[in-house]
């Protein structure tokens, strides 16, 4: 059990890292987050597999784009729910809400997050976001 509620803050550690590089727009931390492949599955497109790393970088630089048209400025973290599958894999629920400038709401969204261990590293292996009115993993209420 000890070892389960360690990689569980490993996982959490992570998160917290992975949204900080994000509002940061470090982008070379940001990927680095990402192992390659990596997969992103969507009600619109279904399997999305990214494997080159410039495909991930234009990417990235899609989603920054259009987040900052929008009026987006930072992202806060509201809850983050890990669960160790086994010592190299785990799985994270995440609440977050996307702010603008004046601190209002953008958007409230949750995905959930595949982790493989690489080394000392957690990266991403795929990401999927959890629309209302689904609850995801855990049936944790939003």
């Amino acid at each position: 059990m000890e070892q389960s509620k360690e990689i569980e803050r490993d996982l959490e550690t992570f998160y917290r890292h992975y949204i900080e590089v994000f509002n940061r727009e470090d982008v070379d931390e940001f990927l680095n987050c990402f192992a390659r492949p990596y997969a992103v599955v969507s009600n619109e497109r279904g399997l999305s597999v990214v494997q080159k790393e410039a495909d991930h970088a234009s990417n990235h630089c899609r989603i920054m784009t259009a987040l900052k048209n929008r009026g987006w400025v930072r992202s806060d973290i509201v809850r983050i729910t890990a669960w160790p599958l086994d010592q190299k894999v785990g799985l994270i629920l995440a609440d977050v809400t996307r702010r603008k400038s004046d601190r209002s709401v953008l958007e409230e969204i949750r995905a959930c997050y595949e982790l493989h261990r690489e080394g000392d590293f957690w990266k991403i292996v795929s990401i999927t976001e959890v629309k209302p009115p689904f609850l995801g993993p855990g049936a944790i209420p939003r």
